[in-house]
């Protein structure tokens, strides 16, 4: 699946301004999403919700990511990414809304359910950014715009979500969120352009959403080893960004509002690395010592992390699971789309979206389960486990992986 396709020519002002409103458009949505996960663990026990209950809550976002992430990745690359786009953004509004006003834990489920419809497309804007960027700019473009958008999320979403929630009620953490995506569907559909040209649209044929393109991207082993690993990596964060509102409630005492803290240290770092230190860092180390480098930090993190022992001591681990996972994301995404046909990357992106939407669906169910069956440390030595595993195999995988 190399890409033999003419690429874009090195970036020039204009290009450069096309990644302002997908930039735009991620951000507002990771701050309603930033809002909603600290708050999901609290608003759930309103529901008289149990450690499991609150995994599946997380869960079924994921789940339904899985399902939808291949199938708009496809329609993105036959129709366009802006109406895909529009149309999962007005989705997300009416998501918001049945969270906001479910009568039942069930519903509660429902909505996120399709929250997770509406967020399969991530792999959407990861595909607009390759449509407009070269090779060589293209990890440094994910990291600047999908990766910190994802971390301005986590600062902005969390912290608005707290204070909400601490001087407002719980329910107008979603009902904000609502209103965001109001605002982010008129954003885009005002300066969101259309990233595919008409040409590459036209060489997509066949159905909305082939089965064989599963095959194909599973009988390329660079680019199955790398959604492998992507999926192992994924799988141990999910476990501990579950299990940790959980884990400090229980040590710590922690209500929403300090775990929403939390969450704004990580997205601060978030912003910190892939905003500013992922480009050089790429240009100087390649994304495939970037990614061994991010497994180890993480690795670390999720080992030392249970071990504090008071709330201060929790922040260096998730210092390290932070810079790991600002390093990880746009490397590893950079380099599947130079392996990646240019007319497919909306597709490949979607799968890889679904390896990480399982991953995001396994780790929640998980992770809550050790905390309530085994102790409240097991999650993270579990996740630290898999996580020294996945470090293995990529080793293994990224020392034989050439980019042609």
């Amino acid at each position: 699946m190399i890409d033999s396709t003419p690429q874009p020519a090195a970036p020039t002002p204009s290009s450069r301004r096309a990644l302002i409103p997908v930039f735009v458009t991620v951000l507002l949505d990771l701050i309603g999403f930033g809002m909603i996960i600290p708050l999901m663990p609290f608003y759930a026990q309103k529901y008289q919700a149990s450690p499991a209950q609150v995994g599946w809550l997380f869960a079924s976002f994921s789940l339904t990511q899985l399902l939808f992430a291949p199938l708009l990745g496809r329609l993105s690359d036959r129709l366009g990414r802006r109406p895909v786009l529009l149309v999962t953004i007005a989705g997300s509004i009416g998501a918001y809304l049945l969270f906001a006003y479910s009568p039942t834990f069930t519903w509660l489920l429902v909505a996120r359910a399709l929250a997770g419809m509406a967020a399969a497309n991530y792999g959407i804007a990861q595909a607009y950014v390759a449509d407009i960027t070269p090779p060589a700019e293209r990890s440094k473009a994910m990291g600047m715009v999908v990766g910190a958008a994802f971390g301005l999320g986590f600062i902005l979403g969390p912290a608005l979500g707290g204070v909400l929630s601490a001087h407002v009620g719980t329910r107008s953490v979603p009902l904000t969120g609502a209103l965001l995506a109001v605002i982010n569907l008129a954003a885009a559909f005002v300066w969101l352009k259309e990233s595919l040209p008409q040409e590459i649209r036209g060489k997509v044929k066949g159905a909305w959403f082939e089965p064989q393109s599963l095959v194909r991207t599973w009988q390329d082993p660079p680019v199955r080893g790398l959604m492998l690993l992507a999926f192992l990596v994924t799988f141990c964060f999910s476990m501990m960004e579950t299990t940790l509102a959980l884990y400090c409630q229980e040590r710590f005492g922690f209500g929403m509002a300090k775990t929403a803290y939390l969450f704004v240290f990580i997205g601060v770092l978030l912003v910190l690395v892939q905003g500013g230190l992922v480009g050089p860092l790429v240009k100087r180390f390649g994304e495939r010592r970037l990614i061994l480098d991010s497994i180890l930090l993480m690795t670390a993190g999720l080992i030392i992390l249970p071990f504090s022992g008071n709330p201060w001591l929790i922040l260096p681990g998730l210092t390290l699971l932070a810079f790991g996972s600002g390093l990880h994301n746009p490397s590893s995404l950079g380099l599947l789309s130079l392996l990646t046909d240019r007319s497919e990357q909306g597709g490949t992106s979607g799968i890889y979206r679904s390896y990480g939407a399982l991953a995001r669906t396994l780790g929640p169910l998980a992770g809550p389960w050790l905390f309530q069956a085994v102790s409240i440390r097991s999650p993270f030595w579990v996740a630290g486990g898999f996580m020294l595993l996945a470090f293995v195999l990529g080793w293994s995988l990224l020392r034989r992986l050439t980019v042609g």
